[in-house]
């Protein structure tokens, strides 16, 4: 198949999950497929990864997107318009005109989209044409805003509005959307929905028993993301003192890239390390014996997870933070919602080796047979197919 893909964000280095899916969806299917890729930037350092996907790509064309005129897309027409404040951010004259024009110069067989981001551009396109939102928004933005202060919840509550009113219509639009979870597939009430669950490269994210790591914890993600801040202040205001008093030694590692000021000053307490950018995530695991997810808020399937499992950490997250994971609890995976819990949760596996390494290498195993990219592939290959011959 001759396939256009569009993204909002260049897919490469692979810091957040609408860079991580399309990088993997490329990288396997463009074995079996001819992909144009068309992706928004906002800066010229974000293509410093282009080499990365030219392998996976027939031609790859990008259109930058600078974050002032995102601002002031917002500012003059988010009183007249009722899309989501973030489809007017990502709105681009430039980027409809290079749409149109590759649409009208290639036979495309299918369009592949990413996000709700880049939805409006394709509403009026004839080409059989799929969304994959990773997650429903109304979920994500619902538990945001008892997170927040007023001024922000103001702000969000308008978005959920829009939210709500663009999910519910979104299907009109595309033959078909993927999601990565049962929980966001029930807020999109359309027939055409595709639950695919994210995957791991478990060739890259793979046990290390090289160095020593004792008595370390890892948080990971992307740190300038509201649900991972409020998680990670969460864990070391109400869990990390507790944890201290028990077990002195331990340490906390926060890594993600774009920390917030908030969470840079976290470091300034005794046992924690904020690390921001860095070039490997499989190693940075490989400093920790536990990874915690301990989140407070947020929807979809959390990456970091699925991550620590496949590198055979054992892990501790919350209810929310497990969403649609299939993980066994006490088996695979740890769960804790109350502070106490999740402290006495983590102490535990750090003053047991043995049962930690138990929990680690079921947790690796469940990653192997449950998220693997090839096989998710596959799936979306199946919709692809679907799409086409229904039309």
């Amino acid at each position: 198949m001759r396939l256009l893909y569009i993204t909002p964000r260049f897919p490469f280095p692979l810091l957040r999950g609408d860079q991580v899916v399309p990088f993997h969806r490329l990288r396997i299917l463009s074995r079996r497929h001819e992909v144009t890729l068309l992706s928004l930037y906002e800066k010229k350092s974000e293509l410093e990864g282009l080499d990365s996907l030219r392998p996976f790509c027939k031609v790859i064309h990008t259109v930058r997107l600078p974050r002032w005129r995102s601002a002031v897309n917002v500012a003059i027409k988010g009183p007249y318009s009722s899309l989501p404040l973030q489809a007017l951010y990502y709105q681009s004259n430039p980027f409809k005109k290079y749409i149109d024009e590759l649409l009208a110069e290639n036979s495309f067989d299918l369009i592949h989209a990413y996000m709700l981001r880049v939805a409006p551009y394709l509403s009026h396109v004839t080409v059989p044409k799929i969304l994959e939102l990773i997650d429903s928004m109304q979920l994500n933005l619902e538990r945001r805003l008892a997170m927040e202060g007023i001024p922000k919840r103001m702000l969000l509550r308008e978005e959920l509005r829009r939210i709500v009113n663009y999910e519910r219509r979104i299907g009109e639009y595309f033959d078909h959307l993927i999601v990565v979870s049962e929980q966001d597939r029930l807020l999109i009430p359309d027939q055409k929905v595709s639950v695919i669950p994210l995957g791991v490269d478990t060739g890259l994210f793979k046990p290390d028993r090289k160095e020593s790591k004792e008595h370390k914890i890892i948080f990971s993600g992307n740190m300038g993301y509201l649900p991972n801040i409020n998680a990670v202040k969460w864990f070391v205001g109400e869990c990390f003192p507790v944890i201290r008093k028990e077990v002195p030694s331990v340490s906390l590692i926060i890594a993600g890239a774009n920390p917030s000021k908030g969470v840079c000053e976290l470091a300034r307490q005794d046992g924690i390390t904020v690390t921001g950018f860095f070039q490997s995530m499989p190693e940075t695991l490989a400093q920790a014996s536990i990874a915690i997810a301990p989140m407070q808020s947020g929807s979809g399937m959390q990456f970091k997870i699925l991550e620590a499992m496949a590198c055979g950490l054992p892990v501790v997250t919350t209810t929310l933070g497990l969403g649609d994971i299939k993980a066994k609890a006490e088996e695979e995976i740890m769960i804790a919602d109350t502070a106490e819990k999740f402290a006495k949760t983590v102490v535990e596996l750090l003053r047991s080796p043995e049962s930690a390494g138990r929990l680690g290498r079921n947790a690796r195993n469940f990653v192997m047979h449950h998220h693997n990219w090839e096989v998710a592939a596959t799936k979306v290959e199946e919709i692809y197919s679907k799409v086409i011959y229904a039309g």
